[in-house]
């Protein structure tokens, strides 16, 4: 009559494994929507330093934005991967130059007379080649560059294959962090309702 009953000693033990690591899937691609944040950013330095004409002389895909609120969100994702550790700032540092980019300066010659902007003319159609430098002021600018994943690990003296992997742990934080405050607050992004989804 005993063989009936089954005693919790002999029961088999589940095995629960600690999560390592927590994973959001996302049904569109956080890669648009960096790029966007990163042209927004772009475009609001530009607006500081008085100079939007080097925005707007940019291609066409440095020009597409999201809005001001999508920005705030992503601005605010970024800073919280920022502040979480030191690889996570690595992360934010690699976002950061890939999708908005680094300050670079250029020099350029304006035109500071009316004879030098009738050389530029001749020139522009090839007309002369050889410009004196009398006619023209020095101007240094500040331009925006974003660089390539290449470009970074030489920057930062990492192999090419650790910056991508820091690219994409960034990139799911911030996936994780917009899928939270979609949770917390019922708020999401406004570009996720005209972006491609995968």
């Amino acid at each position: 009559m005993l063989a009936e009953y089954v005693y919790v000693d002999d029961e088999p033990k589940e095995i629960v494994k600690p999560v390592t690591r927590v994973r959001f899937q996302s049904d569109y691609d956080i890669t648009d929507v960096l790029r966007l944040w990163g042209n927004w950013s772009r475009k609001n330095y530009y607006s500081e330093q008085k100079s939007p004409s080097l925005f707007e002389n940019q291609q066409k895909k440095y020009k597409e934005l999201c809005s001001d609120d999508d920005a705030m969100l992503i601005d605010s994702a970024l800073i919280a991967l920022s502040k979480t550790n030191r690889q996570a700032a690595e992360q934010y540092n690699v976002l950061k130059l890939f999708y908005f980019g680094e300050k670079q300066t250029i020099e350029d010659y304006v035109a500071a007379t009316g004879f030098g902007r009738k050389l530029e003319r001749l020139a522009f159609n090839g007309t002369i080649s050889i410009i004196s430098a009398k006619d023209f002021n020095k101007q240094t600018k500040n331009i925006i560059k974003p660089l390539s994943v290449v470009d970074i690990a030489k920057k930062m003296n990492i192999d090419r294959a650790k910056i991508k992997s820091m690219k994409e742990g960034g990139e799911n934080h911030i996936v994780g962090h917009l899928s939270a405050i979609t949770l917390l607050t019922g708020q999401r992004l406004d570009i996720l309702n005209s972006i491609t989804y995968k």
